[in-house]
């Protein structure tokens, strides 16, 4: 099946060079039995309906922890501060505004943002959702492991011959 995979793949590099490439180019990968047998075991378990689907799936969270790995830090104020752009609709900017210069004694309106995200209940909304994200992926490794020990025991029953399918 790979016989012909070094000349192809050099025909493709040609191809992609002068930019004839297809939209949606097909891979090849080679997979081990037990690296196949673990693909198989989410695809077995509902959790991707093919082994493609799963590939794919890998093959984004791969490129993209890469690509945020590679993206550049943000640069740091005089004061240790990172700047961050914020979209306002002209009636919040404006409210802000008018608190900023009657209640807040003049300050800018990026130092009572800063103040709202760091001190505000904005900010005890955040940590409550990241807390509860943090909490749901935990169960989902717990439910992943505890499904793949289901898995192995349901597959040492068969291969005692006490359960068949």
């Amino acid at each position: 099946m790979f016989d012909n995979a070094s000349r192809r793949a050099s025909r493709a590099s040609s191809e992609a060079a002068r930019g004839e490439e297809p939209e949606d180019a097909r891979i090849a990968l080679r997979c081990n039995r037990k690296e196949l047998q673990l693909v198989d075991s989410f695809v077995v378990n509902g959790e991707f309906s093919t082994r493609s689907e799963l590939m794919r799936a890998a093959l984004h969270a791969f490129l993209r922890s890469r690509a945020m790995s590679t993206a550049p830090t943000p640069a740091v104020d005089a004061e240790g501060l990172i700047e961050v752009p914020v979209r306002l609709r002209p009636e919040e900017y404006a409210a802000l505004e008018t608190y900023a210069h009657h209640v807040a004694n003049g300050r800018s309106v990026r130092d009572i943002l800063a103040e709202i995200v760091r001190r505000g209940e904005m900010e005890m909304k955040v940590h409550e959702l990241v807390q509860r994200a943090r909490a749901t992926v935990r169960e989902a490794v717990e439910t992943r492991t505890q499904v793949g020990a289901l898995g192995e025991s349901a597959k040492d029953l068969e291969r005692k011959g006490v359960v068949g399918r």
